[in-house]
């Protein structure tokens, strides 16, 4: 047990010791100038930025802080070489585009530091005379991240698109669209029979997180049926998955199209949702009702404080008229110490159709 707080104790120091070597450079930055313009956030080679780090097999997942953003990508193990443990050291990463130089510590898979980035002005004039523009350090390190580089233009261009636009090269760097994203994307297409979707269309389905392995997903749980890359960007943007669809179906309600799916989703009923009214003895209880009462505010908490009140038969068709009608628990409780002589729910109804609630 010492000696497992002595290593925690070690470690803190380490993280700490990086930190405030952070915090005084870039303090130290601060002081020369305070202009916005020349102060980078620490992303771009002058003041140093932070970064975080996890480990899984042979891939590491590298976090890069700034002062008012935040931005992670994976990268292979071999590309960084051997890691600084026990004690704070310096690694590298070195792209065609550029090179990112690390300061840090790692313990086990975890890792933090600082780093800086330097761009490599021969790639920055390649692109220039490509006719790209605007290509600041942002971008520049955003192309860097993604391994744009020479070869990526000629793999592109092999693959059936032979121009790329400025705007369209910021994209594909912001979103991460990488080498191996853009094979996944080739798979799909091909085994799919999307054709040949442009790239401001497959920057769009990165950009929603519809991919090789969301499409497929429905797929493999008997979706025999195409599925067009608008439908799975509509699934995507509500929140459909694959998840959601065989959790309402292990609550006995069969086959659920894909458009049924997105309805639930859209009105709130999920099986928590479904679990905690048939719980309260409606188990014959359809999902067209059960989005019925959703979207008529219905919920358990309604139903148990209008039977707390006596009524201990309540239909769902009579709580959902109720809600309609805007009768419930405090409105009929006002009823009763007011002396008004009403006993059935379809009294409180009517009562409360006259506007009376005085």
């Amino acid at each position: 047990m010492k000696k497992i707080f002595l290593t925690c104790l070690s470690v803190i120091f380490l993280l700490t010791a990086v930190t405030n070597s952070s915090f005084s450079q870039q303090k130290a930055k601060a002081e020369k100038s305070d202009d916005d313009d020349n102060w980078d956030n620490g992303r771009f080679g002058h003041a140093p930025g932070t970064w975080d780090a996890v480990i899984k097999d042979d891939v590491i997942n590298i976090q890069f802080n700034g002062r008012d953003w935040s931005n992670g990508r994976n990268f292979q193990l071999s590309e960084l070489g051997a890691l600084p443990t026990e004690k704070i050291g310096e690694f590298s990463l070195t792209r065609e585009s550029g090179k990112v130089i690390f300061k840090g510590v790692f313990q086990n898979h975890w890792g933090h530091g600082t780093y800086t980035f330097e761009e490599n002005p021969a790639f920055k004039s390649y692109l220039q005379q490509k006719g790209y523009s605007g290509l600041d350090k942002e971008l520049m390190m955003s192309i860097f991240t993604t391994d744009i580089n020479r070869n990526y233009f000629e793999f592109l261009k092999a693959n059936g698109y032979p121009s790329i636009s400025n705007n369209q090269l910021k994209d594909l760097a912001e979103q991460n669209l990488n080498h191996k994203v853009w094979e996944e994307y080739f798979n799909l297409f091909k085994t799919e029979g999307y054709g040949h979707p442009s790239i401001d269309k497959v920057v769009e389905l990165r950009e929603h997180g519809v991919n090789a392995r969301f499409v497929n997903s429905f797929r493999a749980m008997g979706f025999k049926e195409k599925i067009p890359l608008d439908k799975a960007l509509e699934l995507r943007d509500h929140g459909v998955s694959p998840e959601f669809i065989v959790s309402i179906q292990k609550m006995g309600y069969g086959n659920i199209s894909l458009d049924k799916a997105t309805e639930l989703m859209d009105h709130g009923v999920n099986p928590e949702f479904i679990a905690s009214i048939q719980q309260m003895g409606y188990g014959n209880l359809s999902l067209d009702k059960a989005q019925e009462l959703r979207d008529h505010g219905v919920n358990p908490e309604f139903i148990k404080s209008i039977a707390a009140l006596g009524f201990k038969d309540l239909t769902l068709d009579k709580a959902q008229e109720l809600r309609d009608h805007g009768v419930n628990a405090e409105f009929i409780k006002k009823m009763r110490t007011k002396g008004v002589k009403v006993t059935t729910l379809d009294d409180y109804i009517r009562l409360r159709d006259t506007g009376f609630n005085e």
